[in-house]
């Protein structure tokens, strides 16, 4: 059944010019949500969507949407793994994770493009400091440590996403 869905899907004529560049926008916005704080990976998986639409090919096997939802998935999960384990290494607790994720979040809207590496920093620093009542230096190195992780799980959201763009386009 889903495989007569999907052909019927396929066969329709939506245009596509406008499907593939639905699916280079999708993808940007994933490669930009490697970066940002939203789920470029999931985005990425709706530009492979879009593109799969556009090229009218038969029904794709399950396990390849498989695959790809797996690896939007395990992106997500590197971020958030990496950040923690990144705080944890340089001594940091559960605070200096959500700090580094708050201060994340508010960096990047507030202070672009510099407050994705700052935010962080400072939002696991002040945590740390006000909440486990650690040292200045302490406090620093789960801040610094949060945003080391922070930047592993960007690099990892981005090779995850560009492995994503090259299975969508095989």
């Amino acid at each position: 059944m889903l495989t007569e869905f999907w052909n019927w899907l396929a066969g329709v004529d939506y245009g596509s010019g406008a499907l593939y560049a639905a699916a280079v926008v999708l993808y940007i916005a994933g490669f930009l949500g490697a970066v940002l704080p939203y789920p470029g990976c999931f985005v990425a998986l709706g530009g492979s969507v879009c593109y799969a639409l556009a090229a009218g090919e038969p029904y794709p096997a399950w396990w390849f949407w498989g695959i790809l939802l797996a690896l939007a998935i395990l992106g997500t999960l590197a971020d958030n793994i990496t950040t923690a384990l990144g705080a944890r290494k340089f001594g940091g607790s559960k605070h200096a994770f959500w700090g580094s994720m708050i201060g994340l979040f508010v960096g990047a809207f507030f202070i672009f493009p510099f407050g994705i590496i700052i935010g962080p920093f400072l939002g696991a620093f002040i945590a740390e400091y006000k909440f486990q009542s650690k040292t200045a230096r302490d406090s620093a190195k789960s801040g610094l440590g949060a945003t080391l992780g922070l930047l592993a799980g960007v690099l990892a959201k981005l090779v995850i996403t560009g492995i994503m763009l090259v299975l969508t386009m095989m």
